[in-house]
């Protein structure tokens, strides 16, 4: 059985979690079909989201299987949520980067069994791929852009790992320029 203090911090992190991605939700289904050429970032975010309330809430479970994976689980939730709290800063970071410090804290008082490095070494790993698919989502879902059927719109980006990019849209054909 976990601490309390363990349980406590991890469900508050659920709640904000899932609170702010139902939050974000509402607001991108508010701001209606149009305009937006990269329809598919807020919904890879929304996604990531409630894949990271699902890692806190799996660690949660009080099953001896989860005991074995619990530092993994919100080693990947802590790391995964600082990254993109930090990322989105300016719009919801806010409560994101809370919710990550939480679980970090509740990952600090996780118990520890004997031979516990390979499970430090798994959380450390967890973290790292966790960060690594919010790299890899944000890449491939910047790549969709959507134009519209009539008319000309055009802008321009930045992706994390292969630079800036630049795109017109003229009558539904896209052209896409790297660099």
């Amino acid at each position: 059985m976990e601490r309390r203090s363990v349980r406590i911090l991890s469900l508050v992190t659920f709640a904000m979690v899932l609170a702010t991605d139902l939050l974000y939700i509402g607001l991108i289904n508010a701001q209606g079909p149009g305009g937006d050429p990269t329809i598919y970032v807020p919904r890879f975010v929304a996604g990531y989201l409630a894949v990271m309330a699902a890692l806190v809430a799996i660690a949660l479970l009080p099953r001896q299987e989860i005991a074995a994976i619990r530092i993994p689980l919100r080693a990947a939730a802590a790391a995964g949520l600082l990254a993109l709290g930090l990322l989105a800063a300016f719009s919801i970071g806010t409560p994101i980067v809370i919710a990550g410090i939480l679980v970090a804290i509740a990952l600090a008082r996780t118990s520890r069994a004997p031979g516990s490095r390979l499970a430090r070494l798994t959380g450390l790993f967890a973290g790292l791929v966790a960060v690594a698919v919010l790299i890899a989502g944000f890449e491939v879902t910047q790549r969709i852009i959507v134009c519209p059927p009539t008319g000309e719109m055009g802008g321009a980006g930045s992706h994390f790992v292969t630079g800036p990019y630049q795109y017109e849209c003229m009558n539904g054909q896209l052209t896409y320029h790297s660099g």
